[in-house]
């Protein structure tokens, strides 16, 4: 009973233990690991693959004109700047919940009017751990605009929810014993 009690303090403790904050990471085109000239979305995703890069399923994409997609679509927001429509810089936010973790991370910043037309990143190398801000600048300056940004990798849940995985199985393991005696 007294490893139950430990457990469900230090759980507990976990739950309002405040994230670390981390100063934010500033992205510019000079330091992409590929570029291209490719703007159709397969004919990129060709390219990449030629240079012997594989990306992992799309968690979130950011459109200029408002629109997100992914499955972390939530879990992240874009704010582009400059100008609305014309946009050389943007800042990546994660606003909660799950994110991006593990390795294989890319973010892929896309114009299609300009060339190169996209620049990919390689966040791992760039040490970032899914919750610090991206800070994008000087992204195709006075002749072209950031028309979307994506970030490919691995979901890792939020602590709540390996929380509740927690209890939940103590719960289960707790009964079981009860059961057996």
């Amino acid at each position: 009973m007294k490893i139950l009690k430990a457990l469900v303090f230090l759980c507990t403790l976990a739950l309002f233990a405040a994230p670390a904050t981390a100063l934010p990471i500033t992205i510019t085109p000079e330091g992409s690991s590929y570029t291209g000239d490719e703007t159709g979305m397969p004919k990129i995703y060709a390219e990449i693959a030629a240079q012997g890069v594989t990306l992992s399923g799309l968690l979130y994409m950011s459109n200029v004109d408002g629109g997100e997609e992914g499955a972390l679509a939530g879990s992240y927001q874009t704010t582009y700047s400059n100008t609305p429509s014309d946009p050389s810089d943007a800042r990546i936010t994660y606003a909660g919940g799950a994110y991006i973790g593990g390795e294989d991370v890319w973010l892929l910043v896309k114009d299609g009017n300009q060339k190169p037309a996209w620049y990919l990143f390689d966040l791992d190398k760039l040490g970032w751990d899914g919750r610090e801000d991206l800070i994008l600048e000087c992204f195709w300056p006075k002749k072209g605009a950031i028309s979307n940004v994506s970030l490919y990798g691995t979901p890792v849940p939020e602590p709540a929810t390996m929380l509740l995985l927690g209890f939940g199985l103590v719960g289960l393991g707790v009964f079981g014993r009860k059961r057996f005696f």
